[in-house]
């Protein structure tokens, strides 16, 4: 997964400080970001946090996931990982147990 952009960390802060609780629609965003971005930017924003899993889309609503609960979820398979790299150093033979 690649980081957020610049631009699009700053469009996922304003989205998310406006419609923290109630969700938005393309038009609401289109009319909210319109002094500082074009419809095109918003739009692919929106649509890439949405492949990223930070927007969710329901009955045409976007919803914006908490960023700590996101970096959560992304960051839980890196350190399951590390929790065994940790174990391998003290501890071999029960890292062997673990595995098989």
């Amino acid at each position: 997964m690649k980081w957020l952009k610049k631009r699009d960390a700053v469009i996922y802060f304003l989205l998310w400080k406006k419609f923290k609780e109630t969700g938005f629609t393309l038009y609401e965003a289109y009319s909210y970001l319109d002094p500082y971005f074009s419809k095109k930017i918003t739009k692919s924003t929106i649509r890439y946090m949405s492949r990223a899993g930070l927007a969710v889309n329901k009955e045409g609503k976007y919803f914006l996931i908490p960023l700590e609960e996101y970096l959560w979820v992304l960051s839980l398979p890196y350190l399951k990982g590390e929790l065994l790299f940790v174990i391998e150093f003290k501890d071999d033979f029960y890292l062997y147990l673990l595995l098989r």
